[in-house]
């Protein structure tokens, strides 16, 4: 690049001869003394306190600093909150606990007291909010998993409560009895020869109420060539409860009863030697010992 320079003091013009290395050395200049005089302003500010800069460095540093203090403030309030709902987990477990213990007929655990024993001065913690938001995230997934746990403990004990709800464990004759035929194998009592007696016989007066042994639909109630005046009651899950030579009927096929809801009376009618009533538990068509479902009731006569 050519530059010709024209002035009245000079007879004739005058040019130089400008390249990219004379550019790049001016802008370098240019830079330098921009640098330098940066430099040498933040120094004098330094040094001697100009009140404007001064005024302007505070400001800059009250802003960060506000800037910080939101921030803290803001990660604050976001623990809080998961520390409440951590706290409202806690209480939820703690009910789960109560109802699983008086569920299950046992006697919730004792608590310790949270500051027994203990004392001394107070000295603040140091506080590590990434270590304390793991810690956090570790406790809310241990208490996530445990109230699914317990929940489901919950269920399973609701659905063995229920089941045990109707299973014939009241005794099927009201007022005082005895013990007749056992269940199990013994001689006919027509003289027939040995025989399965399939249920369990309870000597009674004549006329006694007869009770049903748990809840259910009644599926079956008039008279039977063997059994009599006989009522047939289903409690779920193919259990039947069978009630024999009874004198008479009180209830209708189709009927619900409740357990301890009477159904008859007792009688003789049927193949039978004198006044008793015929119980049978059977499960899916098969016999079972009345004397596995009764035991704790016959314990108690």
């Amino acid at each position: 690049m050519q530059v010709i320079l024209v002035s009245s003091r000079f007879s004739l013009a005058k040019s130089i001869n400008v390249n990219m290395r004379h550019i790049v050395a001016v802008f370098g200049v240019f830079l330098l003394v921009v640098l330098c005089g940066s430099s040498a302003l933040s120094w004098l500010a330094v040094r001697l306190r100009l009140p404007m800069v001064q005024t302007q460095i505070e400001s800059m540093q009250t802003r960060e600093m506000e800037d910080k203090e939101a921030k803290a403030r803001s990660n604050l309030r976001a623990l809080a909150a998961r520390v409440g709902e951590l706290q409202a987990r806690m209480v939820q477990l703690d009910g789960l606990g109560q109802r699983l213990s008086s569920m299950a007929g046992l006697e919730p655990p004792a608590r310790r007291p949270e500051y027994e024993n203990e004392g001394g001065p107070f000295v603040p913690a140091p506080i590590d909010e990434k270590k304390l938001e793991e810690e956090i995230d570790a406790l809310s997934r241990q208490v996530e998993a445990q109230t699914l746990s317990f929940a489901s403990m919950e269920s399973l004990l609701r659905a063995d409560m229920v089941r045990r709800a109707f299973l014939p464990t009241t005794m099927p004759v009201a007022g005082p009895s005895r013990l007749g035929s056992p269940f199990g194998v013994r001689n006919d009592p027509f003289g027939r020869g040995v025989a399965l007696h399939e249920g369990l016989d309870f000597v009674a007066p004549y006329g006694a109420p007869v009770l049903a042994a748990a809840g259910g639909v009644v599926v079956n109630a008039g008279y039977h060539h063997e059994f009599g005046n006989l009522v047939e009651i289903n409690h779920g899950g193919e259990l039947i409860t069978r009630y024999a030579h009874m004198s008479a009927i009180k209830v209708t096929a189709g009927a619900t009863v409740q357990r301890g809801q009477q159904v008859g009376e007792l009688g003789s009618t049927g193949r039978s030697t004198g006044p008793h009533l015929h119980f049978e538990v059977r499960k899916n068509g098969s016999p079972l010992n009345p004397s596995d479902f009764l035991a704790s009731s016959l314990a108690r006569r």
